[in-house]
């Protein structure tokens, strides 16, 4: 009864103002990035998509879903899919020096790549990282004040210039599939990535910026993903340097 009260109390306070939604947000900072390529028309990437619901019930590890289009041919067109993951996809192959692609694929922390049904393994590959000194190496400082999302990066002595994109997804969307490779089933895909935009690089001062947070609410995803991280000569993207993850705007 008491918590019941504690409760109603709260939700008055912030339909009242007196506490901000970015008061009640959540930001972690995980220890690792999975990046799953998938796709609704792909038999084998269930399992692989329940790995990414796994990963979403702790903090420690980031996973992402990134449903790729080339698969549609098969009857079913990926409501999630777009050609920007297909090519995202297509130059982690060629920056990781790899001939073809695969769903579901797997690219852990930017620097290799796994079959993305095996979780015990990711999450494997993804501890080595952490201890090697090669996973999160640059924290990101990440605040919410005064409606604005306050990013702060310092410069680490040793590491070139990187990158910081602004991920937006939802943690869960179910989807009944009626054709294709998966027809009849209703599946559960978890954090599927809708939006990405590059806000910034790191420069020899490091990074510092305010994102309003009333855009972080225009697209009406529920969370969103800081990635600071680092291409190779060609452009493409390489090693993950950094991670924040907000929540409950």
């Amino acid at each position: 009864m008491l918590k019941s009260k504690i409760k109603s109390i709260i939700a008055a306070l912030v339909f009242a103002g007196g506490l901000s939604s970015a008061q009640a947000a959540d930001i972690v900072y995980p220890k690792g990035v999975v990046e799953l390529f998938t796709s609704q028309g792909c038999y084998s990437c269930p399992p692989a998509d329940n790995v990414i619901g796994e990963f979403a019930k702790s903090n420690e590890i980031l996973g992402l879903s990134w449903h790729v289009d080339y698969w549609d041919y098969l009857g079913w067109k990926d409501t999630f899919a777009s050609r920007a993951n297909t090519e995202r996809q297509y130059r982690y192959a060629r920056s990781l020096r790899e001939r073809q692609v695969y769903t579901p694929q797997a690219v852990i922390n930017g620097r290799s790549h796994e079959v993305g049904s095996r979780g015990s393994k990711l999450e494997s590959i993804v501890n080595k990282y952490d201890i090697s000194k090669k996973g999160m190496v640059i924290p990101i400082k990440a605040t919410l004040e005064g409606g604005s999302l306050n990013i702060d990066i310092d410069r680490v002595e040793g590491v070139g210039e990187a990158s910081l994109f602004m991920i937006s997804f939802n943690k869960t969307e179910t989807v009944k599939i009626a054709r294709g490779e998966n027809a009849g089933k209703t599946l559960d895909y978890h954090n599927v990535v809708h939006s990405s935009q590059a806000l910034g690089m790191i420069k020899a001062n490091g990074l510092r910026m305010q994102y309003p947070i009333s855009e972080l609410k225009r697209g009406g995803y529920d969370s969103t993903a800081l990635i600071l991280q680092s291409s190779d000569s060609e452009g493409n993207p390489s090693a993950i340097l950094g991670a924040a993850v907000i929540t409950g705007l």
